[in-house]
C-alpha cells in the first residue's frame, strides 16, 4: 500500500465531523503537502478520534502539528487572529 492510499484510507474515521474534515483535507489539499508533511499527517492520524478532534477544535494544540493543523481546519486561525 503506497503512502497516499494509506493515509487516504485513515482519513475514514468513526466520528463524523473528522470524517467529513479530513477527507475535505485529503482530496482537496493533501497532494500539495511536502513528503515530511505527508508523514506529519499519517501520524496525525494515528492518534484516537477525540484526540484529533480535541487537537482541531483548540487553540492550545501541540506545536507539533501547528501548520498541519492550519491546513486542514483553519478555523482556529481565524479565531485566534481576531481575539488579538
Amino acid at each position: 500500500m503506497t503512502l497516499n492510499n494509506l493515509i487516504k484510507y485513515r482519513c475514514r474515521r468513526g466520528l463524523l465531523e473528522l470524517d467529513l474534515i479530513l477527507n475535505n483535507f485529503y482530496e482537496n489539499k493533501f497532494f500539495h503537502l511536502s513528503n515530511e508533511k505527508k508523514k506529519l499527517f499519517l501520524e496525525f492520524l494515528e492518534m484516537d478520534d477525540n484526540d484529533i478532534w480535541h487537537v482541531l477544535d483548540s487553540k492550545h494544540y501541540s506545536k507539533k502539528y501547528n501548520s498541519l493543523v492550519n491546513l486542514i481546519y483553519p478555523k482556529n486561525q481565524k479565531e485566534i487572529e481576531s481575539e488579538k
